[in-house]
Formats: C-alpha cells, sequence, structure tokens
C-alpha cells in the first residue's frame, strides 16, 4: 500500500540521521510535498551526524534547520530520569521525550517556520477514530501494522492535539521495506546503526550512568536498606538481606539480586516510604491489577467502546481488561465502557484532568507485576490509542 497525503502541503521532518526518519523524508518529497528537514541536537555525541545529513538533504535539494534543544532536554528528560530512579520508580524517557520534545518544543519550532504539519519516523498509524459512539471525533493514533516496530506505547502521554497536527509516513510499512527501498533508490544514510534504547545512556547501561552523573542531579546512592522476603503461602515477611539502593531496582527482577535461597527470587515491591524492597518466589510476582496517574486522554472515555485492551510494557501484547476512573478526594469511582456510567464519563472533564485522578485496570487473567513509573497505555478493539498515564 502506498500512503499518500493529499493536496499537497508544506511539512517539516524530523530528521535523526538514521532509516525511519530519511524514508520519511524522501516518501514525503516524492509526493510533491513542500518539505524541509529539522534535526535536534538533544545531546552531544562522539559522532557528529549533521555533516553527512547536511550532504543527504543537500543531494535530495532539501533544507535542513538544526535545533539546540540540548538544555531543554537536559531538563525535562534526563533531570526527572534521575528523579524517577530516586524515588524507586523506572522512568521511560521515550514516552517524556515525545511529550515533551519531539512533539513538544520540536514540534513549536516547526510550526514557527511554517509548517502546516510535522512528519516523523514513528511507526504508528494516525487514522479517524469512529465506533458505534461517533463519527466525527477527528484524527487519532492507531497501531502501526508492523507489530513488531508498533511505537504508539511511546506516545501514550502525548497531547492529541500536536498529533492530530502530525504525519506518519511509515504506518504501513515494515522496516524490512523501508530498508529496502532506500537500497533500491541508492540515498545514502547518515546514520545506518539502530539507534540504542536510550539515547543518552551509552550501551543501555543506566546504573553506570546513574553513578558516573549523579552528583550533577543530585541523585544519591547511598541508600542501603532491608530487604523482606514475602511469602506466598503464609503471607508474612522476614527480613532476609540488605539492599544496595532501591535505583538498583526492578519490579520483577530475579537476575543479580544476590541473595541466596532455595529457589528463584523476584523482586515484588520497592518501598519509598521506608527504604524496603520486598522479593518473593514466581507464584507471588503476578497480578490482575494496575493503576496510573497523571494521565493524558487522547480520545474521551465517554467514547471508549467494545473490549478495552492495555500495555504496561513496551514489549508487550495487549491485555484485555475492565478500566475505571478514580478520584478518592471527589469520592469518585467510574467504570469505563459501561452504559449505565456512560453519561456520567461526559461531565467530569474537570476532574479527568486533576492530579489527584487514576486510571485503574483490572485484567482478564493475571500478567507479570509492572515497574511502577513505566507507561500505562489503553487501547480498543481497532487498536487505537486511548489515554495514557504514568504507573503507580
Amino acid at each position: 500500500m502506498d500512503f499518500r497525503y493529499n493536496p499537497p502541503m508544506k511539512i517539516a521532518v524530523a530528521v535523526s540521521g538514521g532509516i525511519d526518519s530519511l524514508y520519511a523524508l524522501t516518501s514525503l518529497k516524492e509526493q510533491g510535498h513542500e518539505i524541509f528537514a529539522l534535526h535536534a541536537r538533544f545531546i552531544d555525541t562522539q559522532h557528529d551526524v549533521v555533516p553527512a545529513l547536511q550532504k543527504t538533504c543537500n543531494s535530495l535539494n532539501i533544507e535542513l534547520h538544526v535545533v539546540d534543544l540540548k538544555e531543554a532536554f537536559n531538563k525535562e528528560v534526563i533531570a526527572p530520569f534521575f528523579q524517577f530512579y530516586q524515588n524507586a520508580k523506572t522512568p521511560n524517557p521515550c514516552a517524556l521525550c515525545n511529550k515533551n520534545m519531539k512533539f513538544g518544543k520540536l514540534f513549536d519550532k516547526a510550526m514557527k517556520l511554517g509548517a502546516e504539519k510535522l512528519a516523523t519516523g514513528h511507526y504508528v498509524r494516525l487514522a479517524n477514530f469512529e465506533n458505534n459512539l461517533t463519527n466525527d471525533y477527528g484524527l487519532c493514533i492507531q497501531c502501526a501494522k508492523d507489530d513488531k516496530k508498533d511505537q504508539s506505547y511511546f506516545l501514550a502521554l502525548t497531547k492529541i492535539e500536536n498529533l492530530q497536527a502530525s504525519l506518519f509516513p511509515l504506518a504501513e510499512k515494515t522496516k524490512e521495506q523501508i530498508r529496502q527501498e532506500l537500497i533500491d533508490k541508492n540515498i545514502p544514510i547518515p546514520c545506518p546503526k539502530e539507534s540504542q534504547e536510550i539515547c543518552f545512556v551509552t550501551n543501555d547501561d543506566y546504573r553506570t550512568f546513574l553513578l558516573s552523573h549523579g552528583e550533577e542531579y543530585h541523585f544519591t546512592v547511598q541508600n542501603n536498606g532491608n530487604v523482606y522476603y514475602f511469602d506466598p503461602k503464609t503471607r508474612e515477611t522476614k527480613k532476609i538481606a540488605e539492599h544496595k539502593g532501591l535505583w538498583a531496582y526492578t519490579e520483577g527482577q530475579r537476575k543479580g539480586l544476590g541473595i541466596a535461597w532455595t529457589e528463584p527470587l523476584y523482586v515484588l515491591k520497592r518501598n519509598y516510604e521506608d527504604n524496603s524492597l520486598y522479593v518473593s518466589t514466581k507464584e507471588a510476582i503476578n497480578t490482575k491489577f494496575a493503576a496510573a496517574d497523571r494521565l493524558n486522554f487522547l480520545v474521551p472515555p465517554h467514547l471508549w467502546e467494545g473490549q478495552l485492551f492495555a500495555r504496561t510494557r513496551f514489549r508487550e501484547k495487549q491485555s484485555p481488561c475492565k478500566v475505571s476512573i478514580k478520584n478518592i478526594q471527589e469520592k469518585l469511582e467510574v467504570l469505563v465502557n459501561n452504559p449505565s456510567t456512560a453519561k456520567e464519563l461526559e461531565t467530569i472533564q474537570t476532574i479527568l484532568e486533576a492530579q489527584a485522578t487514576q486510571l485503574c485496570v483490572e485484567f482478564t487473567e493475571e500478567k507479570q507485576i509492572y515497574a511502577s513509573g513505566q507507561i500505562l497505555a489503553i487501547y480498543d478493539e481497532k487498536g487505537f490509542l486511548l489515554a495514557g498515564g504514568i504507573l503507580i
């Protein structure tokens, strides 16, 4: 399928130098749009991709703009990364980067330069959201054709208004198709290697990164405390060891605990309040429940219908679930996708935006516990991304 956008527009294409964004750039150029490239400097790198990127843009007769966002990236992505770990949570910097940087400050820059749309190399669809409750809500994010590369999960915190003003040329493509098309066109790729999971963490070794730069971000590593074993049969706990800082562990973790036991142990919970770590055997680390706050609604919940699904980590399938909206301060708990409460959902917009409001999920089947600080993403049966929040 050849995915095209009509009529011709002035489009800014966010380019990193990699295969995905380069395909977005060339495909939109071939469709007859007025294109300019927009490259953001988020961090200092050993290899500067800009000269090679400039050469490629020159060969395609496309203007390149380079935007220095290092200070903003440091404040809104790297600093929160440290703060999450300090508070015994596991951050998702890609979700924050999409929200604050790519579809935040870079999006604003694109509009200031006269773009009608911002195009990126994300593997997601932007499709008209419609169901039995509405046929005129507008565009919304939907899972990409390539399940292995779908990146909708990382957009769960991003404002829908900015996503609706964006384009995603990779929506109907696979990675293999894109790579082959660029080879066939003999287009040089400035940065052919796949990007690492966290761009500012060398070799994805976050522990070394935290220790190496902790002083700069007021990150305290001397934070030892007690490790308690939770017995799933008696539901009793007892101290069995000491941990080296809650920041060094993640819920569900098995390797690297350094605790001798009769069977493998897993991290069950990190309690920031008393600096304690709870571990148990595999039978205790499954759950049917999850909750998130700091919510972002891409589709109003009164328009959700059918079976709902949720993801609590990137590399997992969507799991069927029930979703409730809860606010203890307002003494509110509404089951979403329930005909008897549908009207109530239409009238609580201010509560949806309140910091104390939570999305609570009950899965149909048990699944491995999630890491606090990661993203909860809610989907419908058609793969539309409905809402997101930060797991608590």
